[in-house]
């Protein structure tokens, strides 16, 4: 195994990103995403002031709001720190996002609206988490109301709250975790009868 964690080495980058999800008094989820790149050593540039150790590179910052049917609302962008005074200049195209729906298809309409040349890699990037934060800070509630409809999960309207189930090795139909969280999904895999 190659992994030392005793192995003589520099430090040299930093990237850390953080999202947190918020429940609103109005009944909108906002999610608040940064990204942010530390730099360990020098990075040399030839039309600008270098980056110096312990300076940030990048730092950019997303706000969304998302309802309870997964679309988004509003979306703010923000510039922090960036290599090049351009890099502003795409803020405001993130709000192209409002009215796309956080699931199938959401990452293909992201690159399509926003991909390459059309936004900024960094923040289009931290769309996928701004995506995962969602589904993760509505999980609770989107389950309390299809509740409302059963236990049965097969009986839900919404099939959403329950798009993970064979979307990880831990969810997957045949497995422990869903016989014991959802058995209604593991036995058949059949929809109940109304």
């Amino acid at each position: 195994m190659l992994i030392d964690e005793d192995a003589d080495k520099q430090w040299v980058h930093t990237r850390q990103i953080t999202c947190r999800g918020y429940r609103r008094a109005d009944g909108l989820w906002q999610i608040e995403a940064s990204v942010a790149d530390e730099k360990g050593q020098a990075v040399p540039f030839r039309s600008r002031p270098d980056v110096s150790p312990g300076e940030l590179i990048h730092h950019f910052s997303l706000s969304v709001v998302i309802d309870d049917d997964y679309q988004i609302r509003d979306v703010a962008a923000e510039t922090l720190a960036a290599p090049w005074p351009v890099c502003t200049d795409i803020a405001a195209d993130y709000r192209k996002l409002i009215g796309l729906r956080i699931g199938p298809g959401f990452n293909r309409a992201v690159r399509d609206l926003l991909g390459g040349t059309l936004g900024c890699t960094h923040l289009t990037d931290l769309l996928v988490q701004v995506g995962n934060t969602y589904m993760q800070a509505s999980f609770p509630d989107r389950v309390a109301r299809q509740k409302l409809n059963g236990e049965d999960p097969r009986r839900w309207p919404d099939t959403r709250t329950l798009a993970f189930v064979d979307g990880c090795h831990a969810w997957r139909k045949d497995g422990p975790v869903l016989a014991s969280e959802y058995p209604q999904l593991a036995d058949d895999g059949e929809p109940a009868k109304a």
